[in-house]
């Protein structure tokens, strides 16, 4: 009688240890190329186009591709980006007050005109509704460097993070970000081809990441008007999940160390 009860006590705690893996959360959101630009909660093509192609390096399957002519229209810049996300379901995934999100995905970026002076938005932090303004943090080019910058309330500028602009070859990139509108609370971290970077100095960097009623992401070209020429970013294994391991590259997240998912506030 013992050993039944000891062997049920143990088929129990393996059907719930079991229970508990398969119902932890995982990735909120996935850019699967299957579903097309469905995925996204729009596109935005000023001008240009957003769509599935095979990766021109050959190191992953399909992959979103935006692509942009370059000839303004009108008096509006050049833009060819996605926005936000939609879920296999349908619903829009949207990050409000309190929530704490990691984004991870991979970019190339072939061709890239950039210009002394001028910028290009690659990745963007938007916020929208009352209050929407500059976005809370963008990934830029701006010449030769590409850079993290954050956008306080008040619209000061700061740069994060910069290295050489890569061109012509995939490189991986991590956002953890707490959203709030308290700069006591909120908060983003940051890594790049699987290492954890140090944003004005420090590993977590304090601030305001929120304005307006949500914020959500772009990824796409976006410039001024001093850029001219043709230009197309790629995008691999784009996800959004609560942990960084949920959305660290497959390459990133085998070979980096543990990373600690709990931040002090």
């Amino acid at each position: 009688m013992r050993r039944l009860l000891s062997a049920g006590v143990a088929v129990g705690a393996a059907v719930l240890l079991s229970g508990s893996a398969l119902l932890a959360p995982s990735t909120s959101w996935e850019a699967d190329t299957s579903r097309g630009t469905s995925v996204f909660e729009g596109v935005e093509e000023k001008p240009g186009s957003v769509d599935v192609v095979d990766d021109p390096k050959g190191e992953h399957g399909s992959v979103y591709r935006m692509h942009t002519s370059g000839e303004q229209q009108g008096s509006e810049r050049v833009r060819v980006e996605t926005r936000g996300h939609r879920t296999a379901d349908g619903d829009r995934l949207r990050f409000t007050e309190g929530d704490t999100y990691y984004i991870g995905w991979e970019s190339m970026w072939d061709p890239l005109p950039t210009a002394d002076g001028e910028w290009v938005a690659l990745w963007q932090l938007k916020d929208y509704g009352s209050g929407a303004a500059t976005p809370p943090l963008s990934l830029r080019a701006r010449g030769d460097v590409l850079d993290l910058e954050y956008n306080d309330p008040d619209l000061k500028t700061t740069r994060l993070w910069e290295i050489p602009m890569p061109r012509q070859s995939w490189n991986s990139f991590v956002v953890g970000v707490h959203i709030s509108s308290d700069p006591g609370q909120g908060w983003v971290r940051f890594w790049y081809n699987g290492e954890e970077q140090l944003l004005d100095g420090q590993e977590q960097f304090s601030g305001a990441t929120l304005r307006a009623d949500f914020v959500t992401d772009k990824w796409g070209v976006y410039r001024s008007d001093g850029v001219k020429g043709e230009a197309t970013a790629y995008l691999a294994n784009a996800k959004v999940g609560t942990s960084y391991a949920d959305v660290a590259p497959q390459s990133d997240s085998s070979a980096g160390e543990a990373v600690d998912e709990e931040p002090e506030q």
